[in-house]
């Protein structure tokens, strides 16, 4: 008897040391996995990818929009939002560009992005940053901070092809309040053979609703 009851003891003890090994294996789990037969529960997160994301629909660009791999010709209207990660910081921006007048085999600028975006326009290009002088095109222009290019067929302003205009950005919160109409249930009551009873009825009314979003919004 006494000889099982040591021989359960030690299958016992077997178990929960293996259990106990088990359990130390599963802890020790390498990035971006979960461990066997777990919820799911905690994530493993990283640092995103460096380079340059952009959207042309509108919506604030993220590591799951486009990514930059060439040069974009700017031959129609455009709003380019991007995103530049560099060394673990994030800068935000807005490209428009809009054509202008009435020309006849104009030529198309190319926006190319490293840590500003630069633009590329074709030899024999004039091009007029702010108020200044036009100019003839002899290299590639950085748009550093709010600026205003225009680019022309030649040194006068009857030639200008377009406008492409940066904004530095930020990803800011708001909150939007908007009224949304309910149903606000109630009871109404009545007699009826000497007893009060009630029966449900509702009216129309209206309930503050906030919803929380981002926008890029221009820096100063």
């Amino acid at each position: 008897m006494k000889r099982t009851a040591g021989l359960i003891m030690a299958v016992f003890v077997a178990m929960v040391i293996a259990g106990m090994g088990q359990a130390a294996a599963t802890d020790d789990i390498s990035v971006g996995e979960l461990p066997r037969g777990g919820s799911g529960d905690f994530v493993v997160t990283s640092a995103p990818a460096e380079g340059v994301y952009y959207t042309i629909d509108g919506s604030i660009p993220t590591v799951n929009s486009t990514r930059y791999t060439a040069p974009i010709v700017l031959n129609r209207t455009l709003n380019i939002k991007y995103m530049i990660i560099k060394n673990g910081t994030v800068k935000y921006g807005i490209i428009n560009h809009a054509l202008t007048g009435n020309i006849t085999n104009r030529t198309y600028p190319k926006l190319i992005f490293n840590q500003t975006p630069i633009i590329e326009l074709e030899n024999g290009t004039y091009y007029q940053i702010g108020n200044g002088n036009i100019t003839l095109y002899n290299g590639t222009i950085a748009l550093t901070g709010n600026t205003i290019l225009k680019y022309f067929k030649n040194s006068t302003n009857t030639t200008m092809m377009g406008i492409i205009k940066n904004t530095p950005a930020k990803l800011v919160n708001k909150v939007r309040i908007s009224n949304v109409k309910v149903k606000k249930w109630y009871k109404k009551w009545y007699k009826r053979g000497g007893k009060w009873r009630y029966t449900w009825k509702y009216k129309w009314t209206y309930r503050q609703v906030k919803q929380t979003y981002q926008e890029l919004q221009a820096t100063a």
